[in-house]
């Protein structure tokens, strides 16, 4: 139960925006409060393809800058969160049907070498159809002039990532509630003063805040309901099927161009079974309804078989599958992120967009505006460099 109190801030959202957020006001000494609907990290955060990743495919449309921060938070992940974010081996098959020739990803790679130099991961390299053939021999053969081998990142399990952050932020005096649902945002004198909201008893209650943060994801619009703002969210669905090792499947991931519309498609070692996705297709409806539908299995299946023909993947082989709703911004498809601020309501922020990679330092931009409004100088940001525990990813927070 929430003591009768007013927090410096209150964030409503727990997946890796708000529990980022939240550890970095905590870190800086303000009082926080975190409400979230369901678990840590359960909904678009868990549901994503688990990647810590520059943004390779951003450079065709020239987001130089996003791609930039992409690479740097992700050596930054790498090195405060050891345990959770793993280095990852890509492989990018390359045929003469591709949309993107030999000359175009070599190029693609150049640039992103460059653009994440400093890094600790190996370089990129090329490699001859005889290499690629040797290496990864399930590959289809036909129409392949060779690859490219680069290095990501891995987060294997996000919502760990999600519960270390809130676990930081806990240790730092934040209030974390979880299956709890914020019902109404409470206004007065043209402010928003604090938040209504219930847990698991059904028992309403309130908490004042001088700042209050939307990071609800595809939710944002719902939590908006009753203050009439412009609808700020333009979803798109994102799904994934997860199978056991197969006949021809790869020691790495494997980046595909899919050969029925050059989209790309990840088929990813994941937890001693294989991760494959993701679709991307516009989301208008409920995101706690949304699903993976038959037309998607059947992509993501047929895709993984014309790429690796003994593989013979049908639905009997699915162990798992999921989706989740990519929170973007209704008048934008950039995968770059907005705090959006409400003129009618200053101390109101939402979070729109964003990505699992670049959610530190959204955060850190964040916690900037946060101190902003409340009229005090910003401290030293800390997340770049203190080491977040995994240890605890066992806690009630789960």
């Amino acid at each position: 139960m929430v003591r009768p109190f007013h927090y410096d801030v209150i964030i409503v959202g727990g997946g890796i925006n708000g529990a980022g957020i939240a550890r970095d006001a905590a870190t800086g000494g303000l009082k926080v409060l975190l409400i979230e609907k369901g678990k840590l990290g359960c909904a678009t955060t868990s549901a994503s393809t688990r990647l810590i990743h520059g943004g390779l495919r951003y450079l065709e449309h020239f987001e130089f800058g996003l791609v930039r921060e992409s690479l740097r938070e992700r050596e930054i992940l790498l090195r405060i969160a050891p345990d959770l974010v793993k280095a990852l081996a890509i492989t990018i098959p390359i045929y003469k049907h591709n949309k993107r020739g030999w000359l175009t990803i070599r190029a693609g790679m150049m640039l992103y070498d460059l653009l994440s130099w400093g890094k600790s991961l190996p370089r990129h390299r090329m490699l001859s159809r005889a290499e690629t053939r040797e290496r990864w021999p399930g590959l289809n053969p036909q129409g392949l002039v060779g690859s490219a081998l680069y290095y990501d990142a891995q987060v294997e399990f996000p919502e760990r990532l999600v519960i270390a952050n809130a676990e930081s932020a806990r240790e730092f005096g934040a209030e974390v509630l979880t299956h709890t649902r914020v019902t109404n945002l409470i206004v007065e004198d043209g402010r928003v003063s604090g938040v209504e909201f219930v847990g698991e008893d059904d028992q309403k209650r309130f908490a004042d805040t001088s700042v209050l943060i939307n990071a609800a994801g595809p939710w944002v619009d719902q939590v908006l309901e009753s203050v009439k703002s412009p609808r700020l969210i333009g979803g798109t669905k994102g799904s994934h099927i997860v199978v056991p090792p197969f006949a021809g499947a790869p020691a790495n991931a494997i980046y595909l161009e899919a050969r029925s519309d050059g989209r790309p498609i990840f088929i990813i070692p994941w937890n001693k079974l294989y991760l494959i996705g993701t679709t991307d297709v516009r989301f208008e409806g409920d995101p706690d309804e949304v699903r993976c539908e038959d037309w998607e299995i059947d992509y993501l299946l047929s895709e993984t078989n014309l790429a690796i023909p003994d593989a013979h993947l049908t639905r009997d082989n699915i162990l798992e599958m999921y989706s989740g709703v990519r929170p973007l911004p209704f008048e934008s498809s950039t995968r770059r992120h907005f705090i959006r601020e409400h003129p009618q309501l200053p101390n109101l922020l939402s979070i729109v967009g964003g990505k699992l990679t670049t959610y530190r330092s959204l955060a850190e931009e964040c916690v900037d505006l946060i101190f902003r409004k409340l009229g005090k100088d910003s401290p030293t940001c800390r997340t770049a460099t203190e080491i977040l525990n995994a240890d605890k990813r066992r806690s009630h927070l789960i």
